[in-house]
């Protein structure tokens, strides 16, 4: 008789759909293989989301998505559960999601260094789709949209869970559209809705047809009615070198330099001389303009340092009502930059109780 061997597999979790193969970026049919409420993290902390496993190939390895449960994930669950051709409104169970196929925006993303996709928009599967084909392979998902647009200028798409990817050089989530895959770049134009075609280097099309649609939304969305030195990107908030937590903009590299200067709205400085100079110059000039023509510092200045978690403490011992919520990328940077503005105005309209 053999020698037994003793064994314990207690937490083990079930295989992870590994084949060392990463899928690059693109839009995959995929089909979940794993669907399960999490209340603790895997590095202990708690969690109230659903973990879920998406095989977009059996060559690659599974791709992981986490769709938070919380009213400020609202807009992703949504996506979940239309992707899936569930109601609006129901009870979901996870089990039932298993199984399923549907289609998958994989991005470019990277974990300790090494390339690892990070799976973006879901959507739903088409008549005809199969398991583990790509963008290249499967039929165009949406037809054309009308020009209707939101209150920000950005246009309203077909579906309305999807969130544009625009170009940002210095966002490393999105990049240059230059660095995109064709695959990518296909898939970005058909989720907006864009017809490319005829003669010519298709990736030079799709990368013309996105940018023209992002100068057509930026030029419907700006609008005259504050000056240069306010008309910030929706959310955003200046880093400011009079807060101790920002320091001196001469420490800062030119890269981030520019980079507020074109998020606060301000023309980037020209001519001869350190770029860096001019940079630096043109923010303290700002600086002032808007130090100057209030009179005084903002109230509560102070309140860009805050985290989520003060903000929202704040909020609710002031009984200031529901908290703000927003979809789509940036989304925690606009919540906190709503709560703030609030709570500005809550200072000036109650200055002796807060």
């Amino acid at each position: 008789m053999a020698k037994l061997i003793e064994y314990d597999v207690t937490g083990v979790e079930e295989s992870q759909g590994g084949t060392g193969e990463k899928a690059k970026p693109g839009v995959y049919v995929a089909k979940i293989v794993k669907c399960v409420q999490r209340t603790q993290s895997k590095g202990g902390s708690a969690a109230n989301d659903l973990e879920v496993a998406l095989n977009v190939g059996d060559e690659y390895d599974w791709v992981f998505t986490y769709i938070g449960l919380e009213q400020k994930s609202d807009w992703k669950l949504a996506e979940f559960v239309r992707a899936l051709n569930f109601k609006d409104k129901g009870r979901l169970d996870p089990d039932k999601a298993v199984g399923q196929l549907i289609r998958v925006k994989l991005n470019h993303d990277t974990y300790e260094g090494e390339y690892r996709p990070r799976a973006g928009r879901l959507m739903k599967a088409q008549p005809g789709d199969e398991f583990g084909e790509k963008a290249s392979e499967i039929s165009s998902q949406d037809g054309p949209v009308d020009d209707s647009r939101d209150a920000d200028g950005d246009k309203i798409y077909e579906d309305s869970s999807f969130v544009a990817s625009r170009e940002d050089p210095d966002d490393p989530d999105v990049g240059s559209y230059d660095a995109w895959s064709e695959d990518d770049l296909a898939a970005e134009c058909n989720d907006r809705g864009l017809k490319v075609g005829g003669r010519g280097n298709k990736k030079d099309k799709y990368i013309a047809a996105l940018r023209a649609e992002d100068e057509e939304v930026l030029d419907v969305g700006a609008g005259d009615d504050e000056p240069p030195s306010t008309n910030y990107k929706e959310g955003f908030e200046p880093s400011r070198e009079d807060d101790p937590s920002v320091g001196s903009y001469d420490d800062w590299t030119e890269a981030d330099l520019l980079a507020e200067v074109e998020d606060r709205g301000m023309t980037v400085p020209g001519g001869r001389g350190s770029k860096k100079d001019k940079l630096v110059a043109a923010l303290r000039e700002e600086d002032n303009s808007v130090t100057d023509s209030s009179g005084s510092a903002e109230p509560g200045g102070d309140y860009e340092s805050w985290d989520i978690e003060q903000l929202t403490k704040e909020w609710t011992d002031r009984n200031l009502g529901d908290i703000p919520t927003f979809r789509g990328r940036g989304s925690a940077d606009r919540q906190m930059a709503a709560m703030v503005e609030e709570i500005r105005k809550d200072d000036i309209e109650n200055p002796f109780s807060n």
